[in-house]
């Protein structure tokens, strides 16, 4: 990176200008002498060597990671910030980082210019170095996979564990996953390489520290510290959901596993996360964590089928006819307002004789005993499991 400072102290001192350059998930890789105004930011890369998440957010507010040349932040009191020029450095197509400069008093054209051409510069130089990062990924992509794989598959070799400090569990760790799925038919296809295209364009927006960034075959997981904060992991899924959407891709929930002390139960907070986010998409919220989960844990590990809805209740299948669809919002919403049927008319906007009749309806289809004891519990569970099944 000695290189990269060069170039930045050269431009610093052809401008008179303070400048940083950083990498894409905004690590400060190259910071020079001060020249002109101060802000807290720039003070908070000499010293701490990273953003804050509120600048964070900001930074990528106007979508500096797609841009193709310099983009304009103008000053922002709340955080504190002098306005700032932003430009992105490119080589072949690919972003390799930003370089920055304080925009106040305001850059000239002759400057924009001169700081684009060194912006170019360092990317080729970042460029040269972009096939060991993108070997790098890959390892970690592949440990990810061993890490999360069925405990048929057995533990990662030493090999592959290496000396990940974060496996040391000095901390306990947790994982992220999230489930993507094609919109309709014109998006990329859920392969390997394109979750490896996309698994490598996110890797910059990881939180702080150490973490292992890979992919199944229709998930991006993300181990971290169990200690992360969610603040710190909203610009992860922000860079997330914008790779998604250039794909073609949808985000169908995240989930977050229980913390793992040890390798045995860090596989155990994969299947949970995974678990987690179908639950999370079923329910239409973005995010879950294993312990918001509630009564639907009850379902882990049964394989959502209507066989399973008969085992919970027989005869339940017949609710999921399209005749009965009435029947079964009726008995729904009964469940949910704790049997109270003057609620439950009032949920559905019927009148209490028409839900009278329906579940009159659903005493014939099911027996007199549905609403008894045992029988009531297991209705109750097969219409949630039948909802689960319908949202995902």
């Amino acid at each position: 990176m000695n290189d990269v400072q060069q170039y930045a102290d050269s431009l610093a001192d052809q401008l008179n200008r303070s400048i940083e350059i950083d990498d894409c998930g905004l690590k400060p890789l190259a910071l020079t002498e001060q020249h002109g105004d101060l802000d807290d930011v720039r003070v908070r890369s000499i010293l701490q060597r990273h953003s804050s998440p509120e600048v964070f957010e900001y930074a990528f507010s106007l979508d500096i990671a797609h841009a193709t040349g310099p983009v304009r932040f103008p000053a922002n009191p709340a955080l504190q910030t002098l306005p700032r020029v932003c430009i992105p450095m490119r080589a072949y197509g690919e972003l390799h980082g930003y370089l920055w400069l304080i925009d106040s008093p305001p850059l000239t054209d002759p400057d924009i210019t001169a700081a684009t051409s060194t912006a170019g510069t360092i990317a080729e130089l970042l460029h040269q170095q972009s096939e060991s990062t993108a070997t790098a990924l890959d390892r970690e992509a592949r440990l990810v996979s061993a890490l999360l794989a069925p405990p048929r598959e057995g533990r990662p070799s030493a090999e592959l564990l290496g000396n990940e400090p974060l496996l040391e569990f000095a901390e306990p760790a947790s994982v992220f996953t999230t489930r993507l799925a094609p919109i309709g038919d014109s998006g990329e296809t859920l392969d390997t390489r394109a979750l490896r295209g996309a698994t490598q364009e996110v890797a910059y927006a990881r939180p702080m520290g150490h973490s292992l960034l890979g992919h199944g075959d229709d998930t991006i997981h993300l181990i971290v510290s169990a200690e992360v904060h969610d603040d710190r992991l909203r610009p992860f899924r922000h860079a997330l959901t914008k790779a998604a959407r250039r794909r073609g891709w949808m985000l169908r929930g995240t989930g977050v596993g229980a913390a793992a002390s040890d390798l045995d139960e860090l596989r155990r907070s994969g299947m949970q996360s995974s678990y987690a986010a179908s639950i999370a998409h079923a329910r239409k919220v973005e995010q879950l964590s294993w312990n918001e989960l509630g009564a639907d844990l009850v379902f882990y590990g049964l394989p959502w089928t209507t066989d399973t809805l008969e085992v919970l209740f027989p005869g339940a299948s017949r609710l999921f006819d399209a005749d009965n669809s009435l029947i079964r919002e009726s008995l729904d919403a009964y469940f949910d307002c704790g049997g109270d049927t003057r609620r439950a008319a009032a949920q559905l906007a019927v009148h209490r004789t028409t839900l009278y009749y329906r579940l009159d309806r659903a005493q014939q289809l099911l027996g007199e005993d549905w609403a008894q004891g045992e029988r009531r519990a297991g209705l109750q569970l097969a219409l949630r499991l039948a909802m689960l099944i319908r949202n995902t």
